[in-house]
């Protein structure tokens, strides 16, 4: 799949400019550091993820349409995780959880797991939409059932659980440290990976809805 296959090579610059940045002491390395590497925002490795966020949205939005007229309770499900996965797109691509995490700064003491204080709301969130969503994964096929299950495992184990020890390391040591770089990037890493196993289970499960599914990209025939 063409989105591992671009995780995997950002990855390697994001390693391979980690290992210069320490060795070199370089802070800038010729500006490849503020286009690859994953604790920054706005950068090639935000775009990636953002797109392929989109992308698991437009997938949910054809098996939303595939299910939309058939009488069950469970298009409005389906639904709501077109509209969160897009909203999550936007999240990334504009760091909105970034700006969540400075406003209750106001209000709370930034300390210990809770360094980055935007895992508390969004911590929150996931745990309701859990709840929400748990009748609804239970019914789903068995393959689809943990193929989702094991995407949303992978993709929270980052995306909370490094997080909040990179948060940790953070606090207590600063954010130039090895222990940090090498937590974030596992983070990011896993949220990458979490991504595209959901995109792999929402493509099998869109085939196994309509008994065919795929997609070809061409070049236009101007002759």
């Amino acid at each position: 799949m063409a989105f591992l296959s671009v995780a995997t090579t950002l990855a390697v610059i994001n390693a391979i400019l980690l290992f210069f940045y320490f060795y070199l002491d370089d802070d800038e390395l010729y500006g490849l550091i503020d286009f690859f590497d994953f604790d920054i925002e706005g950068n090639v490795p935000t775009l990636y993820s953002a797109v392929a966020l989109l992308f698991c949205s437009s997938l949910l939005a054809l098996i939303t349409t595939v299910n939309w007229r058939r009488p069950d309770e469970w298009r409005f499900h389906w639904l709501g995780l077109t509209i969160l996965f897009f909203l999550l797109a936007i999240d990334e691509g504009t760091a909105i959880h970034e700006e969540v995490g400075t406003f209750l700064e106001d209000y709370l003491e930034a300390t210990g797991a809770l360094y980055f204080l935007w895992v508390l709301p969004y911590g929150i969130a996931t745990l309701v939409l859990g709840l929400t969503y748990l009748r609804f994964v239970l019914q789903l096929p068995p393959d689809t059932r943990m193929r989702f299950v094991l995407a949303g495992v992978i993709f929270l184990s980052g995306a909370l659980g490094v997080e909040m020890l990179g948060a940790w390391e953070a606090g207590l040591h600063g954010t130039t440290t090895v222990t940090y770089c090498l937590l974030y990037s596992v983070e990011e890493m896993l949220e990458m990976l979490g991504v595209i196993l959901f995109m792999y289970a929402l493509l099998l499960h869109l085939a196994e809805e309509t008994g065919r599914f795929s997609l070809h990209l061409e070049r236009p025939d101007r002759s």
